[in-house]
C-alpha cells in the first residue's frame, strides 16, 4: 500500500472510529486518533534529519511543495462521487479545478524554461505554439489518480527548475494577472508555483463545503501528515521512506 493509499483509507475514519482501540508500537494501549500522532512523529522525525534545500531556487520550490502536501491531503478526502458535482450553478468542480491547477503547474514550468533559456531577442512570452494545453490523463479517474498526476508534475517542476543558478533568478519575463501583464523575474515565477496550489487548496475547501461535506478529525490529521511528508519526500533517503509507507499501511490495514 502506498503513501498516499494508505492516507485515503485513513481519512475515512469517522470521529467516533477514533476511539476504537489501537497499540501504539513498542509503548502499550492507545486509541486510533493517537495512531495519527505516532505517524505524525515519525514524520516529523525524518523531517529533522532530511537534507536541507542548498540553493534559493531550490528553497522556493521547497514551499511549493509544502503547498502540494497540503492539496494532496485535502483531495485524498474527497469522495469520488463529488468530483464532478458543480458547487453551483456555472462553477468549477473539483476535477475543473483540477485540471486547471495541474495545467497552470506545466504552464508556469514551461514559462519559467523559457525565460531561462531563451536568447536575449527573443520574445518575453512563451510563443504561442508552445503554450501548455490541459491534458486529459492529468484529471482521468478518481481522486487518487488525480493525487498522483498532481504529484508527477511537481516532480517535473522541481527536478527542471530546482537547480536554477541564483544569478539566473533576475531574468526577465513576463506574467499575467487576469487581464494585466506583469514584468517580473525568474525568482517571481518560482514563486508563483506555491500561491498558486494555494489559491485552489481554498477554492476545493470551499467547493466540499457547499457540498456538504465538513472536515472531519481524521482527514484534518491526513492533511497535516501529508504536509510534512512533503517538506521532506524530495531529501530523506528511501529507505526512510519506505519504513514511514511501511507504518501508515500497517495502521491502515489494521482498521
Amino acid at each position: 500500500m502506498s503513501f498516499e493509499e494508505s492516507l485515503r483509507a485513513l481519512a475515512k475514519l469517522s470521529d467516533k472510529d477514533l476511539e476504537r482501540p489501537w497499540g501504539w508500537p513498542g509503548k502499550g494501549a492507545a486509541d486510533l486518533r493517537n495512531a495519527f500522532f505516532y505517524l505524525l512523529m515519525e514524520e516529523q522525525s525524518a523531517l529533522v534529519v532530511a537534507a536541507t534545500p542548498t540553493n534559493e531556487a531550490d528553497r522556493i520550490l521547497a514551499l511549493a511543495q509544502r503547498a502540494f502536501g497540503d492539496l494532496r491531503g485535502l483531495l485524498l478526502a474527497v469522495p469520488d462521487t463529488l468530483l464532478d458535482r458543480e458547487p453551483a450553478r456555472a462553477e468549477w468542480s473539483i476535477r475543473q479545478t483540477m485540471d486547471h491547477t495541474i495545467r497552470v503547474e506545466r504552464s508556469y514550468r514551461a514559462n519559467t524554461q523559457h525565460a531561462l533559456l531563451r536568447r536575449d531577442d527573443d520574445p518575453l512570452t512563451l510563443p504561442e505554439e508552445r503554450r501548455v494545453r490541459s491534458d486529459p490523463a492529468d484529471t482521468a479517474g478518481g481522486a487518487l489518480a488525480i493525487v498522483m498526476a498532481l504529484a508527477r508534475r511537481r516532480a517535473e517542476t522541481d527536478a527542471a527548475l530546482s537547480g536554477t543558478d541564483a544569478s539566473q533568478l533576475g531574468r526577465p519575463t513576463e506574467w499575467a494577472a487576469v487581464t494585466e501583464e506583469f514584468s517580473v523575474d525568474v525568482r517571481f515565477r518560482l514563486h508563483r508555483f506555491g500561491a498558486h496550489l494555494v489559491e485552489h487548496t481554498q477554492q476545493v475547501e470551499k467547493t466540499l463545503r457547499a457540498l456538504g461535506q465538513m472536515e472531519t478529525d481524521a482527514q484534518a490529521y491526513v492533511r497535516q501528515l501529508s504536509i510534512i511528508r512533503a517538506r521532506h519526500e524530495r531529501r530523506s533517503a528511501d529507505a526512510v521512506r519506505r519504513r514511514l509507507d511501511e507504518s501508515a499501511a500497517a495502521v491502515a490495514a489494521g482498521i
